[in-house]
C-alpha cells in the first residue's frame, strides 16, 4: 500500500521533457537538443528533434535576425524571463511557421503558466511540422495523463518510443502510466526494466533508486 502510494505521487510528477533546442550555424543551419537526446546525435539539414539517424527531408535555412532571436530566446527562458521569451518566439513562429523549435518552446512556457490547453496546441502543432519530434509527444503524453486521457497518453508515449526507442524518460512515464492507470503490470515491468537499462546513474535524480524495488513489487503482485 505504501509503496503503490508513493508511486501515485510519483505519477504525478512524471518526467516532462523540458528541454531547449538550441539552433547553430553550419552551412545552413542545424538543431540538436542540448538535453533529451540520444547521445552522441547531431541533427542536421533541418529544425527537429528526433532519434539518432533520422533526418529532416526538408532543408529549412533562416535568416541570421531570427537565428539572434531566437539564441536570445532560449537566454530569457534560462533566466525565466517568459513574457520576453514568449515574444521572440512568437514573432519567429509567424515569420517562420513551418519550424518545430519554437513551437516546442511556446509549449513549454504555456505549462509554465498552466495553460495546458495552449501547450497542446503549440506540442500538436510541432508534430504536425515534424513527426519525429518525440519531446512533443512525450509532452503531450504527460497532459493527456493529467486529463485522466490514459489510452491517449500510452499512445503519444508509444509515438514517441516509435522514434526515439531508446529514451529513458519515454520509457519510465509509460511504465507508470501502465502501472498506476491502466493496471497493465506487465508492460509496466516491461518499460521499467529498459528505463534501468537506459537511465546512467550519474543523471537518474535518484529515480532508479527505487524502480527496481517498484519492479519486484509488480512481479510479486502480478503472479
Amino acid at each position: 500500500m505504501i509503496e503503490t502510494f508513493s508511486r501515485v505521487f510519483e505519477a504525478l510528477s512524471s518526467i516532462k521533457a523540458f528541454f531547449k533546442i538550441v539552433m547553430t550555424a553550419f552551412i545552413v543551419f542545424m538543431v540538436s537538443a542540448c538535453s533529451g537526446l540520444p547521445e552522441n546525435q547531431q541533427l542536421d539539414d533541418g529544425m527537429v528533434a528526433g532519434n539518432k539517424g533520422h533526418k529532416i527531408e526538408k532543408t529549412k535555412v533562416i535568416d541570421d535576425v531570427a537565428l539572434n532571436e531566437y539564441q536570445k530566446a532560449l537566454v530569457y527562458l534560462d533566466q525565466g524571463n517568459l513574457p520576453e521569451a514568449n515574444k521572440l518566439l512568437t514573432s519567429i513562429v509567424k515569420k517562420y511557421p513551418d519550424l518545430a523549435p519554437p513551437l516546442y518552446n511556446l509549449g513549454l512556457i504555456s505549462e509554465e503558466h498552466n495553460d495546458q490547453d495552449s501547450a497542446e496546441r503549440y506540442y500538436s502543432q510541432a508534430i504536425e511540422i515534424d513527426s519525429q519530434y518525440y519531446l512533443a509527444f512525450n509532452n503531450l503524453g504527460v497532459i493527456a495523463r493529467s486529463k485522466g486521457k490514459f489510452k491517449e497518453a500510452s499512445q503519444y508515449y508509444s509515438k514517441g518510443l516509435n522514434v526515439a526507442p531508446d529514451n529513458p524518460d519515454l520509457h519510465y512515464n509509460i511504465a507508470v502510466l501502465n502501472e498506476i492507470y491502466l493496471h497493465d503490470y506487465t508492460k509496466a515491468i516491461k518499460h521499467y526494466e529498459r528505463y534501468l537499462v537506459l537511465v546512467d546513474d550519474s543523471t537518474s535524480n535518484g529515480i532508479d533508486k527505487n524502480v527496481k524495488s517498484w519492479i519486484k513489487d509488480l512481479k510479486r503482485r502480478s503472479r
